[in-house]
């Protein structure tokens, strides 16, 4: 199963952590519970977090905005707001 994704921000956070904030483009589709051996944008995911905190402009909540902790710093720069991608199990 695969799921489409647009980036929204990238960013390194605390301890060098590379993410990826990401808006989901599969309506009605449930992500698995873990991330092993799956990949976004080809790089390798270590984990994925909802972020139900986001808030739309009329102070509803942003259901569809994931973000995705990269396995390798390096691979943050393929990512850029805009770019449409993948997360696919490998």
């Amino acid at each position: 199963m695969t799921f489409s994704f647009e980036v929204e921000q990238i960013a390194t956070i605390a301890y060098g952590l590379p993410v990826v904030l990401a808006r989901l483009l599969t309506r009605g589709s449930t992500l698995p519970a873990t991330m092993v051996d799956w990949t976004l944008g080809g790089c390798p995911v270590a984990q994925c977090l909802e972020i139900p905190a986001g808030l739309r402009a009329d102070g509803t909540p942003r259901l569809d905005l994931f973000a995705f902790e990269l396995r390798f710093e390096e691979d943050l720069g393929r990512f850029s707001p805009g770019l449409r991608v993948v997360l696919e199990e490998s």
